[in-house]
């Protein structure tokens, strides 16, 4: 049986999505791939597949429908007019599935649910209109399965494999008491018999580790053969028919090929004595070094992975044990949701995709949030053996939305390579307390600061504070320097300053590091100390940071970076560079359509100008400002200039007031009265 269609109409957030699922020529489902934001109707989307699985299998298994002793009905998807789209008074759902009757013709089955005002001829298939019942009522919630007979239902779950892997999946870990975590009674499955009406391969899988090695101890035990000794160091094989023997190994070596994968070496699973207690299984590498001595040793990442594929060919051996033999053949319907839980990057990209590709006649619908899962999907199936369909709207994502996961993967990759050249560069720095700001430019203006502050009576004590700047260039400015060694380049900035202190806080530090940013992102500035008394943030370890305290002259407009601490008249001291004079701008300089308010100048960055603005405009980008009328020649200088020329006393900044950066430095002093965490 494979799923042919779904359409949710006015369902939650889901106003008209319809899929109708891909096949590849020669008739093997391809996998599909749901994708969206929080709450775009994902997880509803899947609930519905996984209720039709249940009302299909009701049908023939009385312990699916009537769990309880008081043999009441029970669902798995309670429908809820409340779920009904905003604005709309009904909702519904259409499955559409697809499986070979007795005869082996393709025969269509129907689910279908609805709920509030709805006539049944609003419904866009007429197929399905001309099956459902007369008891169909237009305000009552109602759903139903439509022309499957019993017998086929039974048949449906003892060929194919039908499960979901829900968001809760998870296994105990070893070390935590049976106490605090649910655990089933669970029989040997070889000793457990089948019962006429029972499904015995649940729908919704968790927590399935203790059933996974039990299995697996049956399928090492079929694999192994009784030897005798003869003598002269010679033993024969008996009780066994080798080409049995042959086939069970092949069951055995698809399950260690899936963990192998998973560990990404080659193994082989092994037995303890039976004196061990619980640790009766190991994993060994197929040198015979011991890898893990037990399942429950596995990462939760690991265990979920595997315990995943392994329920696969467990449920296909239970229905057919050459299934386990012959992963190829196994067929079926297996929706998970948030495939990537638990999983490290490597797992997402490269095991995950090459996994699923070990069951091509299986049909996987998932829902991801994982831009490297589906990169490792575009590299296994190539971009046309899979799709992507992105909620609410179930719009199916062409090769170029595709591009944009790129993007997202390169930038997780350089993300990932700054932060291990920033680790690098501060562990280069011990001893001395460290100041690592967001800007490359706001340390030179610190620095200088400090360096002028500590010279007058009023902060003569700052002359006892021990620490150092990271001192950095930005790292696209690299071309401009000779002899680069001498310098450290980074690309910094807010969330960079975010994760560094998360990071460095999980390690105590064998000095104190300060992380400075500016105040101009409330989220950040919340983040990273504002709203904390004494306005700072210890994060443990001795990491410490702070957002630029507000100077009295800029109360009214807060959301600052370090320019703002000087007058506006020291922001727009003009400089001349190659016979051009440049200076800062600021953006209330200019009108909302980046027209000056005073002299005939223009600058194309409107966003950042108006009369509340205080932006700096220093001709990065589009921050261009030229003169109307004349060569459109960049008269802002850039930010690093302007702090450059300060740091080295450049006569036009000579005199520039520093007093409102004693602000910075009274934080710093008391983050060094900190007690050191040793």
């Amino acid at each position: 049986m494979y799923l042919k269609m779904i359409h949710n109409v006015n369902v939650g957030p889901m106003e008209d999505a319809k899929i109708n699922f891909p096949f590849n020529d020669d008739s093997t489902p391809k996998p599909v791939i749901i994708v969206g934001e929080n709450g775009t109707g994902k997880s509803i989307l899947l609930s519905s597949i996984v209720d039709s699985f249940y009302e299909i299998a009701g049908k023939a298994f009385y312990d699916v429908q009537y769990p309880t002793e008081f043999n009441l009905k029970q669902y798995y998807r309670i429908i809820s007019g409340v779920e009904i789209h905003t604005g709309k008074k009904y909702m519904y759902s259409c499955i559409q599935y697809q499986y070979k009757n007795q005869e082996m013709q393709n025969v269509p089955i129907y689910y279908f649910f609805k709920s509030g005002d709805m006539d049944i001829k609003k419904l866009s298939d007429k197929d399905l209109v001309s099956k459902i019942k007369v008891g169909f009522k237009k305000r009552e919630n109602y759903k139903a399965v439509y022309d499957l007979t019993d017998e086929d239902a039974e048949k449906i779950f003892n060929r194919n494999i039908i499960c979901y892997f829900p968001p809760n999946r998870y296994e105990q870990p070893n070390w935590m008491g049976n106490k605090y975590y649910h655990l089933e009674n669970f029989e040997h499955p070889s000793a457990q018999p089948k019962i006429w009406g029972q499904l015995d391969k649940p729908i919704l899988i968790v927590d399935v580790m203790s059933k996974t090695l039990q299995w697996i101890l049956d399928i090492i035990a079929d694999s192994r053969c009784d030897v005798k000794y003869i003598q002269n160091n010679n033993w024969e094989i008996q009780h066994c028919e080798t080409l049995s023997l042959h086939m069970m190994n092949i069951a055995r070596r698809n399950i260690e090929q899936i963990m192998g994968k998973i560990l990404g070496k080659e193994i082989y699973f092994g037995l303890n004595y039976r004196n061990k207690g619980g640790a009766r299984f190991n994993i060994n590498a197929i040198d015979g070094s011991k890898l893990v001595p037990t399942l429950n040793a596995l990462s939760t990442g690991q265990s979920a992975l595997f315990n995943m594929f392994a329920t696969i060919i467990r449920y296909a051996d239970s229905n057919d044990i050459n299934k386990s033999i012959n992963l190829q053949d196994i067929t079926g319907i297996v929706v998970i949701e948030e495939i990537e839980l638990h999983l490290h990057s490597n797992l997402q990209r490269e095991i995950l995709p090459r996994l699923l590709k070990m069951f091509p006649k299986v049909q996987f619908i998932i829902s991801s949030y994982s831009p490297l899962f589906l990169l490792g999907m575009d590299e296994v199936y190539g971009r046309d053996g899979y799709e992507i369909y992105q909620m609410p709207l179930a719009t199916k994502i062409t090769s170029e939305k595709f591009s944009e996961f790129g993007k997202a993967y390169k930038y997780f990759s350089e993300t990932e390579t700054h932060q291990q050249e920033i680790r690098e560069v501060i562990q280069q720095h011990q001893g001395k307390t460290l100041i690592i700001t967001e800007g490359a430019s706001d340390w030179k203006h610190m620095k200088a600061a400090f360096e002028k502050l500590k010279t007058q009576d009023k902060y003569k004590h700052y002359a006892d504070m021990d620490f150092e700047f990271l001192e950095y260039e930005p790292e696209e400015s690299k071309k401009n320097f000779q002899h680069t060694e001498k310098y450290i380049f980074l690309k910094m900035g807010k969330d960079s300053l975010k994760q560094m202190c998360q990071e460095n806080a999980k390690l105590k530090q064998s000095r104190k590091i300060i992380f400075i940013a500016d105040r101009d992102d409330k989220k950040i500035n919340e983040e990273l100390g504002e709203t904390n008394s004494p306005y700072y943030k210890n994060w443990q370890n001795n990491v410490f940071s702070f957002v630029l305290p507000v100077p009295e002259h800029r109360k009214s407009t807060p959301e600052i970076c370090i320019e703002h601490y000087y007058t506006d008249e020291e922001i727009k001291t003009p400089v001349e560079i190659n016979g051009i004079p440049r200076r800062l701008y600021v953006g209330n300089e200019f009108d909302r359509d980046g027209f000056s308010l005073v002299g005939k100048f223009f600058c194309r960055d409107r966003n950042h100008c108006g009369e509340n603005k205080i932006n700096i405009i220093d001709g990065r980008d589009n921050s261009v400002v030229y003169k109307i009328g004349e060569a459109q020649t960049n008269l802002a200088l850039p930010k690093m200039k302007f702090a450059e020329r300060i740091l080295n006393k450049s006569p036009e900044f000579e005199n520039f007031n520093f007093y409102n950066f004693h602000l910075i430095f009274d934080l710093i002093e008391q983050i060094l009265k900190e007690p050191m965490i040793n």
